[in-house]
């Protein structure tokens, strides 16, 4: 009887008195808890907008900083060539491209961390990737990082004449990754930096124009000296020649003996890539002197095998 007087309150109770009573009850909490979420929300966005603002005033930064370190450089040039604008521009775009690229990957993990992503797994997987990726480019990794010595070293820039193994032309194009030649022939080769063990490079600060002249067995040694004495003071005292040549032709003497001739090796030490010039000028000279001078030059013979008839 007792447990029935004390339920009947309850029992008496309509579904409207329920939903009133349970509103009551949580009113209160759902409206702390939308609040306590609204503020959470603010505060991670707000952090987000912080991360960013922050990460796109380094990138200028970043980018204002490597300019004006390349504008220094150059200037500290009396006269930049083209060839060293590339490099030191090269070489600002690699700096700016790998800082703007890891101001990017710190940024992106402050922002998924304040959205509540783990990561611990994403890091996991992104040196699995990394590795694999490694593993997959290693002719492209050390593509970029000779390029980048390269580049850094000067060892050679557009407009050099290089040799490269078996290739050989002028260099048209250089970044990290490759190597463009353009051959005598018109050609244009492409060598991959990573590719580039020893090189040649003929037009580095100077160049030097070799000569060897030959003269025929029965030639007089000292007249063949001084007509070729002769011809390299005309070329001193030609202004055409003279801007080209970098100091006195050397004339080393007799530097072969052979059953077809006698062998006189002249050296030049020229401008870049003026060589070959200097060499053509100086046999014509040479040819039109050892004509006046009636001086002997080897003759070459042909053999013809016998035919039968």
């Amino acid at each position: 009887m007792h447990l029935f007087d004390s339920l009947t309150p309850v029992l008496s109770l309509t579904m409207g008195d329920i939903l009133v009573t349970v509103r009551e009850i949580t009113s209160g909490d759902i409206g702390g808890w939308l609040l306590g979420l609204l503020s959470d929300t603010v505060r991670s966005i707000l952090r987000i907008v912080m991360i960013v603002v922050i990460s796109l005033v380094l990138i200028r930064l970043l980018r204002v900083t490597i300019r004006r370190i390349v504008t220094g450089v150059l200037s500290a040039q009396t006269e930049p060539t083209p060839a060293q604008h590339q490099r030191a521009d090269t070489l600002g775009r690699v700096t700016e491209s790998t800082g703007r690229v890891i101001v990017i990957i710190i940024a992106t993990m402050m922002v998924l961390s304040n959205l509540g992503f783990d990561l611990a797994p994403l890091i996991a997987s992104a040196g699995l990737a990394g590795i694999a990726i490694g593993l997959g480019a290693q002719s492209l990794v050390r593509d970029m990082l000779n390029g980048f010595f390269i580049l850094f070293e000067d060892q050679y820039g557009v407009g050099d004449f290089i040799t490269v193994g078996a290739h050989s032309g002028t260099v048209e194009a250089i970044d990290l990754r490759r190597t463009v030649l353009r051959a005598i022939d018109g050609s244009q080769i492409v060598v991959p930096n990573g590719e580039i063990r020893v090189l040649e490079n003929q037009s580095k600060g100077w160049s030097r124009a070799v000569l060897a002249v030959q003269a025929a067995p029965n030639a007089d040694d000292a007249q063949v000296i001084a007509t070729l004495n002769e011809v390299l003071a005309e070329v001193q005292n030609d202004p055409k020649l003279n801007e080209r040549i970098l100091e006195p032709p050397l004339l080393l003497g007799i530097t072969a003996v052979t059953a077809i001739g006698v062998t006189y090796s002249i050296l030049v030490k020229t401008e870049p890539l003026q060589q070959w010039a200097v060499e053509r000028e100086l046999r014509a000279l040479i040819r039109e002197a050892f004509r006046v001078h009636d001086i002997p030059v080897p003759l070459v013979t042909t053999t013809l095998p016998a035919t039968e008839g």
